[in-house]
């Protein structure tokens, strides 16, 4: 296992900066969600620190991810569906406003000790929390990412996405 997030970082792929509720995030990092819904995002392979929102909010995970797949509504509640086991319905419903949408392959998963909220804003007071999504690799986002390249690997999940979209 790496010992630290740089160990596994490719400076070659962009990198994002993502929120997502702890729910979820708790379920990336047992396995069971290998596969992240979005209406709207980034079209390309991409590594990403995730930002898991809510109470005791806090960065925790940084994850790299296959290009997504875009696709209407039905197909991707039956790739939802089929791989992750989620509702089909529920899927549908999120997409079908637009019929378009973006599911999102997570290839792998590097855990960490949480940096949680206050100490971001102690350390880099203009940090803001993602909405949605937004690049570290900008100059002024360059501190965040040198800080969240030096933490050190807790855990380490491989997802086989070969072996969930045949």
């Amino acid at each position: 296992m790496p010992k630290k997030i740089c160990d596994v970082y490719d400076p070659l792929l962009p990198t994002l900066l993502i929120s997502i509720h702890k729910i979820y995030v708790k379920q990336i990092l047992s396995g069971k969600k290998v596969i992240e819904y979005r209406k709207k995002f980034f079209n390309d392979p991409f590594q990403a620190f995730v930002y898991t929102t809510g109470k005791n909010g806090g960065i925790e995970m940084f994850i790299k991810c296959d290009a997504p797949i875009i696709d209407n509504a039905h197909k991707l509640a039956t790739i939802g569906e089929t791989i992750q086991h989620d509702n089909y319905g529920d899927i549908f419903d999120y997409f079908k406003e637009k019929n378009t949408g973006y599911i999102i392959p997570i290839i792998e998963v590097y855990q960490f000790k949480k940096v949680d909220l206050q100490y971001l804003r102690t350390e880099l007071p203009s940090f803001v929390v993602p909405q949605k999504y937004l690049f570290l690799d900008r100059q002024d986002k360059q501190n965040l990412l040198n800080l969240l390249l030096q933490q050190v690997c807790s855990n380490k999940l491989i997802n086989n996405w070969d072996f969930y979209f045949k």
